[in-house]
């Protein structure tokens, strides 16, 4: 499945769409139509010219692939989307979220942003190092060129049952 692959590709800053009631035909139909590479573990898509098979079955490994064939700057990226939903982040004032975040977290943090898209609510908390030294461990390929303005667009679909 490569939902968490997904969700690890946001919090790098990639725009990555996962939707699990796509089948491999309709949700590469969906990846061509907006201009995105299709990741899959499907075999049957592995000769596509705009599909990314993945050998993988690990999200770290799964996530190794990407990023040697994708690289981009993941320092000028990470962090800006939200790992839920896929929506850019906006940073928001922290008078507003007084009453929406733990009062603890109001007193610990200064800054916050917020996803317009599902109102989840992010922060510099703990979990926030342990991704970066997370991500730093997978010993990720650095971008060619540090210019590189944009994480590449790409869609998941995980492997259905059934499927090899």
């Amino acid at each position: 499945m490569l939902a968490r692959l997904a969700r690890w590709l946001r919090l790098l800053g990639a725009d990555t769409i996962f939707d699990p009631n796509l089948g491999g035909a309709a949700m590469l139909a969906r990846a061509r139509a907006e201009g995105r590479v299709m990741l899959t573990r499907d075999k049957r898509l592995r000769t596509a010219p705009d599909v990314l098979y993945l050998e993988s079955n690990d999200f770290r490994g799964q996530l190794r692939e990407v990023m040697r064939r994708y690289p981009f700057d993941r320092a000028k990226a990470g962090f800006t989307r939200c790992s839920r939903c896929n929506s850019l982040l906006v940073e928001v004032g922290r008078e507003a979220l007084r009453r929406r975040v733990p009062p603890f977290v109001y007193a610990s943090f200064e800054r916050f942003a917020e996803c317009p898209g599902c109102g989840r609510i992010y922060w510099g908390a703990t979990h926030l190092e342990r991704m970066t030294r997370e991500i730093d461990r997978l010993g990720l390929p650095e971008a060619p060129d540090k210019s590189q303005p944009d994480a590449p667009v790409l869609s998941s679909r995980r492997k259905s049952q059934g499927e090899d």
